[in-house]
């Protein structure tokens, strides 16, 4: 089949009054309540998709299209995928932005009348995997939906996949699209024109790589999504919290009937109890910022390259998690700072404490998953036992854990609620059988001894093995059939076998079953009896095992509030001690904060990621900044190390309101309310925006929020247009930061002239990077130095990086040219040599400086008096 070709649709069809089969009848009605999904219809061992759906599958997927039957004059097109593998091809299509409606057979197909039901059990997006289990362990899978009160803004986030709820109160767009950023949602739930009247939001969210979902705008009305709020949040209108921020109703309402008309599973039991995060008490940084310093990596491939790979020591998928959420949401609270970094400290002080904390963590499992599997009734027994070996490892682990902090959810671990955890994780181990192969069909699910009435159907089941190599002896004794069998299958069930030369004395009462070559098989009253017994008991057993499981998920339930405190717990300390484990192998040093005065003063300071990689070879950095001298303006060639030290001090500020230890020898800070940064020249494309023009929006930027709590790094601004408007830019900017806006700022410039501007402010200081000039070659010695750069090195540099040395002599001669004149040459002058674009006395001034380069370039002790007398005679002739 041509899968270009247009398909009809089923609508279609029944709208021209075409029958369908009892089974498209069904496929249809299904098909009504979910328009905009494929539709994955299970028959047998394959989810089968019809119609466009089957076209759209085929072509994403790369799987055969066919056809099933007619319905009238019309084939209907067919592609199917594989139950046991529709993980792999599922997660492909949701990949591409699709959303899947899994509909499942939910009736014993023995016991079916007619066709066998079905029913949607699962809606699977972006923002709710397929496979719990399979999905990406350490990514959040967030879905959004936003809402705009007057000048205001307000955001709900959920993670289907772990549970993680929460809403945010934001000031502006600009504070949306950064949360926006840092949160990258896989699906945003909104409604048609919602945002269109906001030009950025709309291009960020098209920028972003997640599902827009449209909803009727009626779900944004509180009158219509109460009910819906209510099962996620019960009692929300008497929170005090969402009562006093009315406009995150409107999202919550809209991302609950979501959630409920996608799940339809009732109260999801692994969804936290939802939260406004409190921004106040969260330093300020943009998701660009975070990527232009490298905290968090550009793209997964670089995940090791960034900071947060550098820290990521943790043992669980939770600890992964929780590492991540620390490292975009940095603190001002000083308490909370100083909680996290006594915590760290004591595991830093205590290496075997760490040690021990470390392998243990790492055989806890993912909570919070397990609890989502129980919401979509996907919970296996694997889990359940997961789920005990946590909560037992835990156990051993709350001695030593007691003494590290009592804040919550550390509470927890001295909390008797605790052994309500560990006394269920007793009752698992000692139900479930955790050999492999155990399972609800084969009725061994269920330990021996942990129920008195299963125990008494299994052995009805296993003890008839006996009863029935009784009566196989008993007929051999009354017939005379020396080798009489009863045997059983799957088709015909028990049987009695009797070779075709004993056929003579088989008697009466045996009833004839099945005539093969070599043999005839029978049956009698009391085969067909005892049969019955046993496939009776064997059902009963299946069904007592089953109804045990769903008694130990509906125990789990009711400590699922206790299970997510313990994940809680789980990620604070693996995240802690993967901090606590780099800190002591890199030797980094608590930093202290003072209060009295701002100050940033780092000493020893180096960035964790260059120190890594060449060791020994880097070379630390002071600084000192305070609210007298909060200006410094860094000067140097390319390659000596302006940049890293502007990252280093970035870093060590971000990491010490982590909570975390820093990269120095030392660091007295104070707390910062907005890191700003302008690293480097990222394109934005894909705004239409050139290197120049995003270097200006992010200053524009950091002067409209800036205050003297912030840290601001700006590298090179004004590079991206001509030297004149670039250093005039760059001159007003650093007025302004000097008399307005006040902030610890790092500027980095190649404009020399701003080191005399740097000079008649008392609160700004010339900072300089070391170099030594030897002859044509410069050396770096990456020292940071109080003054000004005295000479500008780029020829220098372009000699380094291999330029050919008849291209570094023009460029001589052309800085020489400029440097000596003063004047402006155009481009046309420059296609012409250089001496004739200029006076006659400045020409013979530059043939004299071209000679003297030449003969100062010269290595006497290398060449041989031919060689010496041959270039005279060159030199001469460039003179006549």
């Amino acid at each position: 089949m041509d899968s270009k070709q247009e398909v009809i649709k089923l609508d279609q069809l029944v709208a021209a009054g075409v029958k369908l089969t009892p089974m498209f009848v069904q496929y249809h009605e299904v098909k009504k309540s979910y328009p905009d999904m494929l539709l994955l219809f299970r028959m047998g061992d394959f989810y089968e998709l019809f119609f466009e759906d089957a076209v759209i599958a085929a072509n994403t997927l790369g799987i055969t299209l066919t056809y099933r039957g007619k319905l009238g004059d019309h084939k209907i097109p067919m592609a199917g995928i594989p139950h046991h593998a529709a993980n792999n091809y599922v997660d492909r299509l949701t990949g591409c932005g699709m959303k899947l409606a899994i509909c499942e057979q939910v009736e014993d197909p023995k016991e079916a009348k007619g066709i066998v039901k079905r029913a949607v059990t699962q809606v699977v997006t972006p923002g709710m995997p397929y496979d719990l289990e399979k999905s990406e362990q350490s990514i959040r899978h967030y879905m959004c939906a936003a809402f705009q009160q007057d000048d205001h803004f307000y955001l709900t986030a959920l993670d289907y996949t772990t549970g993680e709820f929460s809403g945010h109160s934001l000031n502006s767009e600009q504070e949306l699209i950064q949360k926006l950023e840092i949160l990258d949602p896989k699906e945003f739930i909104t409604y048609l024109g919602q945002w269109d009247n906001l030009i950025n939001l709309s291009a960020t969210l098209t920028q972003l790589n997640l599902l827009k979902t449209h909803l009727s705008q009626e779900y944004f009305l509180p009158k219509y999504s109460a009910n819906y709020i209510e099962k996620l949040i019960p009692g929300f209108n008497q929170d005090q919290i969402i009562q006093l921020n009315q406009g995150i109703i409107p999202a919550i309402g809209a991302l609950s009937y979501y959630i409920d008309s996608a799940q339809g599973v009732g109260l999801p039991v692994h969804i936290h109890p939802f939260k406004m995060v409190n921004s106040q008490g969260e330093m300020r940084i943009s998701m660009p910022t975070l990527k232009g310093l490298e905290i968090i990596p550009n793209h997964r491939d670089n995940y090791k390259d960034s900071l947060l790979g550098f820290f990521d020591r943790t043992k669980s998928a939770i600890g992964s998690r929780r590492l991540k959420q620390l490292f975009t949401t940095p603190l001002t609270d000083l308490e909370l700072i100083s909680q996290r970094a006594g915590t760290i400290e004591k595991l830093v002080a205590t290496p075997s404490l760490l040690v021990v904390v470390r392998q243990q963590l790492a055989l806890t499992r993912d909570l919070e998953r397990i609890l989502a599997k129980l919401s979509s009734g996907k919970i296996t027994a694997c889990d359940l036992l997961a789920l005990a070996t946590t909560v037992m490892v835990f156990k051993e682990l709350i001695p030593k854990l007691q003494a590290l902090t009592s804040s919550p959810p550390w509470s927890l671990l001295a909390n008797r609620e605790y052994t309500q955890l560990t006394s269920f994780a007793t009752k698992i181990e000692s139900a479930l059988n955790p050999e492999p192969g155990a399972s609800l069909e084969k009725g061994n699910l269920i330990m021996p001894s942990f129920s008195a009435a299963r125990d008494r159907l299994s052995t009805l089941c296993s003890g008839r093995t006996m009863e029935l190599m009784e009566l196989e002896e008993r007929y051999r004794q009354e017939t005379g059939i020396k080798k009489l069998k009863i045997k059983s299958n799957n088709v015909h069930g028990h049987f009695i076998e009797v070779s075709n030369s004993q056929q003579h004395l088989v008697p009466t009462y045996f009833e004839r079953r099945q005539t093969l070559v070599n043999c005839e098989r029978y049956t009698t009253k009391e085969l067909n009896k005892f049969e019955q017994e046993v496939v009776y008991a064997q059902e009963r057993l299946e069904q007592l095992e089953r109804k045990l499981f769903k008694e130990l998920t509906g125990e789990l339930s009711t400590l699922a509030p206790l299970i997510m405190q313990l994940a809680e717990l789980i990620g604070q300390v693996d995240s802690f001690a993967s901090i606590a484990q780099i800190s002591l192998e890199e030797e980094f040093v608590r930093p202290t904060f003072s209060n009295k005065k701002r100050v940033l003063e780092v000493k020893g300071g180096h960035h964790p990621l260059i120190k890594a990689a060449i060791r020994e070879r880097f070379v630390p950095h002071d600084l000192y900044l305070d609210q007298e001298h909060f200006f410094g303006l860094i000067t140097g060639p390319n390659m000596a190390g302006k940049t890293t030290i502007m990252r280093e001090i970035a870093i060590i500020q971000f990491l010490a309101q982590l909570g975390s230890f820093v990269p120095a020898q030392k660091a007295n800070l104070s707390i910062c309310d907005y890191l700003f940064s302008r690293l480097g020249a990222r394109d934005n494309i894909l705004k239409g925006q050139s290197t120049f023009m995003v270097e200006m929006a992010e200053s524009s930027e950091i002067l409209r929020h800036a205050t003297q709590r912030s840290l601001i790094i700006l590298d090179e601004v004004g590079r991206g247009t001509s030297t004149y408007d670039g250093m005039s830019i760059a001159w007003s900017l650093v007025e302004h930061f000097l008399e307005h806006v006040k902030a610890f700022t790092l500027f980095a410039t190649h404009y020399h002239e701003l080191i005399e501007l740097v000079d008649i402010y008392p609160c700004a200081k010339n900072l300089t990077m070391e170099t030594v000039v030897d002859g044509d070659d410069v050396h770096f010695l990456y020292r940071l130095l109080e003054g000004g750069a005295t000479q500008s090195y780029g020829i220098h540099v372009a000699k380094l990086a291999g330029l050919p040395p008849h291209v570094l002599n023009r460029a001589k001669e052309i800085l020489h040219s400029l440097e000596s004149s003063g004047q402006k040459l155009t481009v046309k002058q420059m296609e012409l040599p250089l001496e004739q674009t200029m006076p006659s006395e400045q020409k013979e001034d530059q043939i004299s400086a071209r000679l003297a380069i030449q003969i100062k370039e010269l290595k006497l002790n290398h060449i041989t008096p031919m060689e010496a007398m041959n270039k005279l005679a060159d030199l001469q002739s460039e003179l006549q």
